[in-house]
């Protein structure tokens, strides 16, 4: 890891890094400047022990969980990425294509998100929100929206 080091900027400092292979040729990093917000990193062994940036993305005020699952059951592992920011759970979904691209395939963000799995092991996301549809002086109203992986994306579908 401390080839890894190497790549920071100055007041850059390291909060969570985990290998993404056995080789340790891709490493995950969140990385927090001094007046910044944490930003998620993908680095790429570029040999005699140095990396090089593949990706990046920042999508809240905090990280909180990085894990790789096969969101589409197709036998290869994305990238499940949890990010917190004011009031807001924020989750991205982050795939790795054949080219060894990152993009992201997923991004919402609500109250709360909850991961299920469909009994094909795809995984959901429900995502509580407020509706904002109260009126004045009555209590804050709450709505769960699904989403599911359906004709190669996510898509929102009616609860079971």
């Amino acid at each position: 890891m401390g080839m890894l080091a190497r790549t920071l900027r100055r007041g850059e400092r390291l909060v969570f890094v985990r290998t993404l292979d056995p080789e340790g040729n891709r490493i995950a990093a969140v990385v927090t400047a001094a007046a910044g917000k944490p930003e998620l990193r993908f680095y790429e062994s570029k040999g005699q022990g140095g990396y090089a940036l593949a990706h990046a993305t920042q999508q809240g005020d905090a990280f909180r969980n990085l894990s790789l699952e096969d969101v589409d059951a197709d036998g290869q592992d994305e990238f499940v990425v949890t990010w917190e920011g004011g009031h807001l759970e924020i989750v991205e979904v982050i795939a790795r294509g054949q080219d060894g691209s990152y993009r992201s395939i997923f991004q919402n963000a609500g109250r709360q998100v909850e991961k299920r799995y469909t009994p094909a092991g795809q995984l959901e996301f429900w995502i509580t929100s407020r509706t904002y549809d109260e009126s004045p002086g009555q209590s804050p109203t709450y709505e769960t929206t699904v989403y599911a992986w359906k004709d190669g994306k996510y898509a929102e579908v009616s609860r079971r």
